[in-house]
């Protein structure tokens, strides 16, 4: 990915499109000095971790103290989170020219849709395998190639997503009685290359494979997301207060009918567990009490596994190893300190901020930031209460859906104006 950076055209790239990156450039400056900081040898400010003092106690002699419980843990981590901000910057890049974002759109939906294609057939072929291996977790349940379902739900839904926005398009040019056969039917047609039917087939695996993960969270965040993705589509539309009703109780209706039809694997699990975790919320709770004991550079990024033992209650049995705290904003808090961790919050919040704009305001390829901001809030809000963002198979998918959008958040005509960037 870096190669691929250092050898992109930045001809389509404007002063607009360098300044709209500079959050999240700033965001991994800020990062960056943290981590440097959690790896100095014996810091001023008595801001070592007191665990070298335990460990020099132990040893008999005297150890270099860090604000990181371990030596390199916050190096290693590093290079996720720079892969994931180099695939976002990529994806950019190349979606800054619309043409380029649909064919960039196109790869994903597609790609995604294979990969689910693959899910729903090993789990019938093969149920207990996981590519090369056994399965060792969630057996009766879709993972694709994944090893836990609920990332594998939301890449499905992610996936979802972008044959939905498409489809729902398609019908509503074709609702216009005056709409044009023009550009944007061949827009239409190059954005997927395919027709209605072959965008619902899409459509309807992707919501298959979900459903067969079983997710409680995948497949109903990935309902609200459809939603969503509606509402804005239709926002904008003079459609009249009658029209605009009845689609609100059809979209309802017909999320009732997806979870009724394709989700009775995932509706009797809430009817057993509910929707809560209590381990979940224990581990939560404990997160939150190593955030309090470190608010302000943490323990070290990439130290979570490291250090919750220190904190894990009896309450959270001796099952299994908590090397994530199923929420990354409140590992992120604990690993990084509270001013980073909000800095990083503030920029996802911003971007959002941005897609919603451009999906309610831009007036050509308005679908494009759509799906992304429809995929942004579907992978934030689960990685709120789980670690899918953290899984590079979706991480990657996540980021390059993210940039797409951002890319074209920004109105062509504002980039003739401004001019290219030099």
């Amino acid at each position: 990915m870096a190669a691929s950076l250092a050898t992109a055209d930045l001809d389509g790239v404007a002063r607009e499109d360098a300044w709209l990156l500079m959050p999240l450039l700033a965001t991994l400056a800020m990062i960056a000095a943290v981590v440097v900081v959690q790896e100095w040898r014996d810091p001023p400010f008595e801001l070592g971790n007191p665990v070298w003092q335990t460990a020099s106690k132990w040893l008999g002699s005297p150890s270099s103290s860090r604000v990181s419980t371990t030596v390199n843990g916050p190096w290693l981590a590093v290079g996720y989170p720079l892969l994931l901000a180099m695939v976002l910057i990529r994806a950019f890049v190349i979606s800054t020219d619309a043409s380029s974002a649909r064919r960039l759109l196109l790869l994903l939906a597609w790609v995604g849709c294979a990969y689910a294609v693959y899910g729903i057939l090993a789990e019938f072929g093969d149920p207990n395998g996981l590519l090369s291996r056994r399965k060792e977790a969630y057996l009766g349940y879709a993972t694709g190639t994944f090893v836990n379902r609920n990332t594998a739900a939301i890449f499905w839904g992610s996936s979802a997503i972008l044959f939905l926005v498409p489809l729902v398009r398609f019908a509503h040019r074709r609702d216009l009685p005056d709409a044009p056969a023009s550009p944007r039917l061949s827009d239409r047609v190059t954005f997927y290359s395919s027709s209605p039917a072959a965008l619902g087939i899409g459509f309807a695996i992707c919501l298959t494979a979900t459903a067969m993960t079983g997710s409680r969270a995948g497949l109903l965040l990935s309902i609200c997301a459809f939603l969503l993705a509606g509402v804005l589509y239709l926002a904008p539309l003079p459609l009249g207060n009658l029209r605009r009703w009845a689609l609100a109780g059809g979209a309802a209706v017909a999320a009732l009918l997806i979870l009724q039809l394709v989700g009775g694997a995932v509706a009797g699990r809430i009817g057993t567990y509910g929707l809560i975790d209590e381990q979940r919320l224990g581990a939560y709770q404990r997160s939150v009490a190593i955030i309090r004991d470190y608010p302000l550079l943490g323990v070290g990024w990439g130290n979570f596994e490291t250090t919750f033992p220190a904190y894990r209650t009896a309450e959270l049995g001796s099952l299994g190893v908590w090397d994530r705290a199923h929420s990354t904003p409140l590992e992120l808090a604990a690993e990084l300190g509270l001013p980073a961790a909000s800095l990083v919050v503030l920029c996802c919040l911003w971007y959002i901020y941005l897609l919603l704009r451009s999906s309610l305001r831009r007036k050509r390829d308005r679908y494009i930031p759509i799906v992304g901001v429809s995929v942004a809030a579907l992978g934030l809000v689960h990685s709120c209460i789980d670690f899918s963002l953290q899984i590079p198979g979706f991480g990657i998918f996540f980021a390059a859906i993210a940039g797409c959008g951002l890319a074209q958040s920004i109105p062509s005509e504002l980039r003739k104006e401004r001019g290219k960037f030099e």
